[in-house]
């Protein structure tokens, strides 16, 4: 037993990293708009400037983790397509002071992003990831999981925002930077061309510090 306990020590040890690595998957390796491509509309389509994008970002972020909270206490017993539409219900309620709320700290943005504020009630992180993956783990390591996922797509949703104002305007935030007028950078297709720029380089750095993290792993095992 003494010469076991350090073994299992170590196995515990793995699980335990293997497990919090997992739950930074929303960041990088599942980004929902860079890597999975599953919340791609808001950002190609209304994330034109800096606050439309933080509006974005702030708005998915407390709809995603309150609806997926909320709705984790819904029985499983329960026909998964009434599970879908109280999502949604749910949804639509925490929409409303989430919207109040950022009416408040933006004024006019929230209009300004039309159709694409509501839309977020069933976003594809809710209906995709809920079933296949939130809720197969405890409620809390749940929450961190989704957490980092929304914290990814509010990453990418800012910065294509700031990045498409400085190209479209020549400012970040209403701050005049530099001497741009690239106006079809705010129309959609422009926000395609700049998500396919930003995932195909975060694709490539991704496998690139992937399989240079997987030489180093042989090559230590080789030196032992």
């Amino acid at each position: 037993m003494a010469q076991q306990t350090p073994q299992l020590k170590k196995l515990k040890e793995k699980k335990t990293f293997k497990l919090n690595r997992s739950l930074l998957d929303g960041l990088a390796k599942q980004n929902v708009v860079l890597m999975t491509g599953i919340v791609t509309a808001p950002v190609v389509i209304a994330a034109t400037n800096l606050k439309k994008g933080a509006v974005l970002a702030i708005a998915f972020t407390v709809i995603s983790m309150l609806t997926i909270f909320f709705c984790s206490f819904v029985p499983k017993k329960i026909v998964y397509t009434l599970r879908v539409i109280m999502f949604a219900l749910v949804g639509s309620i925490i929409y409303i002071p989430t919207v109040i709320m950022l009416e408040n700290i933006f004024p006019r943005t929230v209009e300004l992003l039309g159709i694409y504020m509501p839309l977020l009630i069933t976003n594809s992180l809710i209906f995709s990831k809920t079933e296949s993956r939130f809720y197969l783990r405890k409620r809390g390591e749940m929450m961190i999981d989704v957490f980092f996922f929304t914290v990814g797509f509010g990453a990418v949703c800012t910065a294509v925002g700031a990045l498409r104002e400085l190209i479209t305007v020549g400012s970040i935030g209403g701050t005049k930077l530099a001497e741009l007028n690239v106006t079809a950078f705010e129309a959609p297709f422009g926000g395609f061309i700049m998500v396919g720029i930003m995932a195909g380089a975060f694709r490539a750095f991704y496998n690139f510090a992937r399989n240079r993290r997987i030489k180093q792993m042989e090559e230590l095992k080789n030196k032992q």
